[in-house]
């Protein structure tokens, strides 16, 4: 599963970041290129958020019933 998603404040990368990292197995947040970080990173989530002009999560199952509100 990928899909783009949006973290416009704290809350929602806090908010975020609990949310998948209840789940098994691999999260990331990728910028769409080459960059990719675990999403379950409070820290990696942040600097997605400042650094990237897209953010998209990805994952071996699909989660996006749980992240929808994040999803663009």
């Amino acid at each position: 599963m990928k899909v783009r998603i949006e973290l416009n404040t704290m809350s929602d990368v806090t908010d975020f970041v609990s949310t998948v990292t209840a789940f098994p197995g691999q999260v990331y947040l990728s910028d769409g290129k080459r960059q990719q970080i675990c999403a379950k990173s409070q820290l990696g989530a942040i600097l997605a958020k400042m650094e990237w002009d897209e953010i998209y999560c990805i994952s071996d199952e699909d989660i996006s019933g749980s992240i929808v509100k994040w999803i663009v």
